[in-house]
């Protein structure tokens, strides 16, 4: 499931979105309002910044 997170990361870079739009740091899936585990949401909020990371590193490289 984490690559699924890390492909979205992927794909918003590609498409020019910051990485300020990690969906996991909007209000709505925050854990203080899901109840989730803070583990669990920090794994899936770091694997979409990863994937954006790398994104933005393959991308930028070759600007």
């Amino acid at each position: 499931m984490l690559l699924t997170y890390q492909d979205e990361g992927m794909i918003a870079r590609s498409r020019g979105f910051g990485f300020d739009t990690n969906p996991f740091l909007v209000k709505e899936r925050l854990p203080q309002t899901t109840g989730e585990p803070v583990g669990d949401w920090r794994q899936k909020a770091e694997a979409w910044l990863f994937g954006w990371l790398l994104e933005n590193a393959w991308t930028t490289e070759f600007d």
